[in-house]
């Protein structure tokens, strides 16, 4: 009974949400939105070793499934654009005008070094690894990330971005980052969006670009001077004079559970006046001056015993306090996770189509399936809950409660759980156990015995 309950809720919730996501996409024809949305339905339900990678919903032969999806990915009015609007659009209903939304920005190696047939592949990582890089912005909400606002993808071509049709020239990843900025502040008017970045990201032109919106940013250049008081000094040194204080506990996602940690935290003012040297050491640019800026510093240091002091250095222009700026941070590992979610989940890197347009095109869809596990991992109802756990177990979950339950669990299970479905609607019951008896010679005990 519990089991027709899931089935019939979780059919009901992606198809709902579906419904929502696609109604408007702007395709040529409405046989092209059907495409989509059985390619966005195969997707929730998991991924199949063929070439595709897609499973083939049950009322589809695989072969036939493969061939529609292979002309729906290659057709020309299938937009980069137009896949992503569905997107824009379910975030602009997410994220209502005056909410507070955390915006994280980063960038993710894929490597297809294994795929000789793949067309444009480019250099990533060192010197033996080929692929492509992916540049993702991810919309947060409380805790729960929503969707990707912006996804591009560097190949030989240039950046396939989301943004446009056409690619467009590669500088460096902080352009991307500025572009990234200025999109989703366009998508998302009058909401109060904090943009967060890591220590790659760490910039004086991009921290002049974020003047007028809210950031936390990493540091990693200590060294860079600053002037305090009126006399300029390196970062670093300027620190050194600080005292941390204990200011309570922040809870950490790490790759595996959580973790509770003290944290203690320092702060200061200071101004940036030197010119950004982006582009000078690479490119030859001439170092390119601008106004002064004052910035926020948070020192922090999260403690736990046995293991090593987390130290960070936050840039920031918000007014909280210290400890809501460190918790602002702790929020970037949502954008961290989406990598993992792609690759793992998704099996990004197990892809076959042969060039990086229809990896993007692809790429777009599963930003629409994603949110539909995020959107049954952030239910909060009774059945929901009840729901969750199930798949989650069937998905590998040990069933403690400090162990969270992640949107790649939830897909584990859903995969289970939807192909055990099609199994029931294909063959018989006594069909199924006759082939449980005729593989147990092989795999072993497969029924229970009485």
């Amino acid at each position: 009974l519990f089991f027709g309950l899931a089935r019939k809720l979780l059919l009901r919730r992606s198809m709902l949400n579906l419904e929502t996501l696609l109604q408007d996409v702007p395709l040529p024809d409405q046989r092209l939105r059907r495409r989509a949305a059985k390619l966005v339905q195969s997707m929730v339900r998991g991924h199949s070793p063929s070439s595709l990678g897609c499973l083939a919903p049950a009322d589809d032969t695989q072969e036939a499934f493969t061939r529609g999806a292979y002309r729906f990915f290659d057709h020309e009015g299938v937009t980069r654009t137009a896949l992503h609007a569905p997107m824009q659009a379910r975030l602009r209903e997410q994220v209502s005008p005056s909410q507070t939304a955390c915006v994280a920005h980063d960038v993710s190696v894929l490597n297809y070094t294994g795929h000789q047939r793949k067309e444009d592949l480019i250099p990533v990582g060192n010197d033996h690894t080929f692929g492509y890089e992916l540049f993702q912005t991810l919309v947060i909400v409380e805790g729960s990330p929503i969707g990707a606002a912006v996804t591009e993808l560097r190949a030989q071509s240039g950046v396939l971005s989301s943004l446009c049709d056409e690619p467009l020239p590669f500088v460096d990843h902080l352009e991307q980052a500025e572009r990234a900025v200025d999109a989703v502040e366009k998508l998302l008017p009058q909401r109060h969006l904090i943009h967060l970045f890591d220590r790659e990201f760490d910039d004086v032109k991009l921290l002049r670009h974020l003047a007028d919106r809210r950031y936390v940013v990493r540091c990693r250049n200590l060294s860079r001077l600053v002037a305090v008081h009126g006399q300029q000094r390196s970062l670093g040194t300027h620190l050194l004079s600080l005292k941390l204080q204990p200011v309570g506990e922040v809870t950490r996602r790490l790759a595996r559970g959580q973790a509770t940690y003290e944290l203690r935290v320092a702060q200061t003012q200071v101004t940036l006046v030197r010119p950004s040297l982006r582009g000078v050491q690479k490119r030859r640019q001439k170092p390119q001056p601008g106004a002064p800026l004052t910035v926020r510093v948070v020192v922090s240091e999260l403690h736990r015993e046995g293991e090593k002091t987390l130290r960070w250095v936050l840039l920031t222009n918000l007014a909280e306090p210290a400890f809501s700026v460190v918790e602002r941070y702790l929020c970037r590992w949502k954008i961290e996770r989406l990598f993992y979610f792609e690759k793992i989940g998704f099996r990004l890197e197990c892809w076959h189509q042969e060039n990086a347009e229809r990896i993007a095109r692809r790429l777009l869809l599963v930003q629409m399936a994603a949110s539909c596990v995020y959107q049954l991992s952030a239910a909060s109802d009774d059945k929901s809950v009840q729901l969750r756990q199930t798949l989650a177990k069937l998905g590998g979950w040990s069933g403690r409660r400090k162990d969270p339950v992640g949107p790649t669990m939830l897909l584990r299970g859903a995969l289970l759980f939807l192909g055990a479905m099609q199994l029931i609607q294909i063959h018989t019951k006594q069909e199924l156990f006759a082939i449980a008896k005729s593989l147990e010679p092989f795999l072993g005990q497969i029924l229970r015995r009485k």
